[in-house]
């Protein structure tokens, strides 16, 4: 039998998909969208507002709402990994990492999602680089993530953040048409601003989200502030130099007034020394920015490893005596392979 996917780019088409193939008045159309964005309920037999006959003709068009978990992981902190086989060849990785709240805070639940399957940025210190680029995913899959996370999870993340496997500036029309269904008040109705996009520096993208309504936060894994020290552990840097990125997150924060995150994964004795930690106070003055110092989490096979505590105690020092608001993330699910610069689609 051959099957056919029932989430479209949007409720118009996904309603246009039901009328016209399966002869559904749009009125029922809107009930299935619902029982699945709103109520996050995935078979249609448990759809009790439609008839059955209704029912099994949806179920016999679309056997599978979501596609198949290949494999799905826990670590000790509570970090989850869904391994979702999109066809045959592809694989990608989603994760949930949720935390409990401190002094009066929220417990959030946040989504790490991807854009591309493997990665064509290559990054030195980024499993994901490693696989290469298999290809790009469509908005349906971008958002099938977040659905599969949310029904692992059994509710609704409090933040997306696509920083998973991909680099998402390089495939930003499905990925703009994913953010507006996760925003749209007839799907999960998220507010931009619980959305992050994180981008190894790609200018035109940059400026791209600058122009789009809403308030979608962006990350620049940053890295290293000198060409030379960036070129050797992120390539696409000879393409896109720091000046180049400079520019376009001065021209986003001139039409946002929106501040920009800059992660800084600290590597030993690659990006760690006082001139890296120098030209990085160098490189923030001025700006509107928060800087994320990241621990690398190691990987089998990975030539790098992470700073010494002293190291990163350093940075964050030297940072706040700046004037630059600063951040040590804390790192989470690196035990099975969930952290940031680990996923892999194996």
């Amino acid at each position: 039998m051959v099957t056919h996917p029932l989430l479209q780019c949007s409720f118009f088409d996904f309603q246009q998909t039901l009328t016209e193939e399966l002869g559904l008045e749009a009125f029922r159309a809107k009930q299935v969208w619902e029982w699945i964005f709103l109520k996050q309920v995935f078979s249609f037999a448990e759809m009790t507002n439609l008839s059955k006959a209704t029912r099994e003709k949806l179920q016999e068009r679309y056997p599978k709402i979501l596609p198949p978990i290949l494999d799905r992981q826990k670590a000790e902190d509570g970090t989850f990994k869904l391994a979702i086989g999109l066809d045959e060849a592809t694989v990608v990785e989603a994760v949930g990492l949720p935390t409990e709240g401190e002094d009066g805070e929220e417990d959030t639940l946040t989504f790490c999602l991807s854009t591309q399957c493997g990665c064509g940025v290559g990054c030195r210190f980024c499993r994901t680089g490693s696989t290469g680029l298999l290809r790009n995913l469509s908005a349906e899959e971008i958002v099938l993530q977040v659905l599969m996370l949310m029904r692992a999870a059994k509710r609704k993340p409090t933040n997306i953040v696509f920083m998973g496997m991909g680099e998402p500036f390089l495939n930003r029309k499905a990925l703009f048409t994913a953010i507006d269904i996760l925003t749209h008040q007839s799907g999960l109705a998220m507010a931009t601003r619980r959305l992050t996009i994180s981008t190894v520096g790609v200018p035109q993208g940059i400026l791209d989200l600058a122009d789009r309504p809403g308030e979608v936060n962006l990350a620049v894994s940053l890295h290293a502030a000198d060409n030379d020290t960036r070129s050797r552990i992120i390539p696409i840097n000879r393409q896109h130099p720091l000046e180049k990125i400079r520019n376009a997150v001065v021209e986003y924060l001139e039409r946002t007034k929106r501040r920009v995150t800059f992660e800084y994964a600290l590597l030993d004795q690659i990006n760690d020394q006082m001139d890296h930690l120098l030209n990085l106070i160098q490189f923030c003055e001025g700006l509107l920015c928060h800087v994320n110092l990241v621990p690398f989490n190691p990987y089998p096979g990975s030539e790098f490893r992470p700073s010494k505590k002293d190291t990163e105690r350093e940075f964050k020092k030297a940072l706040k005596k700046a004037g630059i608001p600063v951040t040590v993330r804390r790192s989470r699910g690196a035990s099975i392979l969930a952290g940031c610069g680990q996923l892999a689609g194996k």
